[in-house]
């Protein structure tokens, strides 16, 4: 694995393979399907890919195979969890169960590939404290930006706090620790280390601003590649998972718990 250092690296980047390539076109088709409507047939092409990255691990018996495996539990991600882009009526606990099968994979991917602490970025406990209201603030502001995007309902009944704890603690722990797990964490790192910091983090970017094509909205689809740029840049900087699960979770609670009250 990658280990980052501060500042961008710009060593001579290494070529992504055609078979490295192939499950990312096949990501970024089946969401542009899903974006237009082609659910079925979008859903279709990420179990395809799911299947070709099958073939291709057997096939390269167990060499350079991080990247691919990453690749596939986007594409895992996507099956597991097409229901929040088709269903109406969303809940926090149907968002629990649906992140929570989510965390099977990604720890036997962690486990499978001998992750360290430093790698998962939970080594530095006094850092991640410190960098918690940076993430506040910067997750704050995004849950602002997106929801003038989206202008969403609510997915809690009322504003209680019982409720807004409810909605944190899903937030936190299943949705965006999930999602920044397999992107920052397992995806991210494997794309810098074959093409460099700059375009493994916007190839990163792109493929998570991809998966929010549920919402059916080319300005929420730039807000998330954006977001995911920051996000990246912050992990690849700081190497401290905390800092990008705070963000993306007040991001989350700030649009779906609080904003959403203010206007409906």
């Amino acid at each position: 694995m990658l280990t980052t250092k501060s500042g961008f690296n710009t060593r001579f980047p290494v070529r992504l393979a055609w078979y490295e390539v192939v499950p990312i076109l096949l990501i970024l088709i089946g969401e542009g399907l899903l974006f237009v409507g082609y659910q079925v047939l979008g859903v279709g092409v990420q179990a395809f890919n799911i299947v070709i990255v099958a073939v291709i691990l057997a096939a390269l018996h167990g060499e350079r195979v991080q990247l691919v495996q990453a690749l596939a539990l986007v594409s895992v991600f996507r099956v597991v969890n097409l229901s929040f882009a088709l269903v109406s009526t969303v809940t926090i606990y149907w968002l629990a169960t649906i992140y929570g099968v989510m965390f099977l994979p990604i720890i036997l991917l962690i486990i499978h590939e001998k992750l360290s602490w430093h790698d998962l970025g939970i080594d530095d406990v006094r850092r991640s404290v410190l960098l918690l209201p940076l993430g506040a603030v910067i997750g704050a502001d995004f849950g602002v930006i997106e929801y003038a995007i989206l202008a969403n309902k609510p997915l809690i009944p009322n504003a209680s706090v019982s409720q807004l704890i409810q909605l944190s603690i899903v937030m936190i722990f299943f949705v965006a620790l999930v999602e920044e797990l397999l992107f920052r964490v397992l995806l991210q790192p494997q794309l810098i280390e074959r093409t460099g910091a700059i375009t493994g983090i916007l190839i990163t970017s792109v493929i998570f601003g991809a998966m929010h094509s549920g919402y059916v909205n080319g300005y929420e689809l730039l807000f998330a590649t954006g977001a995911g740029v920051v996000l990246g840049v912050a992990f690849y900087e700081t190497k401290n998972l905390a800092l990008v699960v705070t963000i993306n979770a007040v991001n989350n609670i700030v649009l779906f718990g609080m904003l959403a009250f203010f206007a409906h």
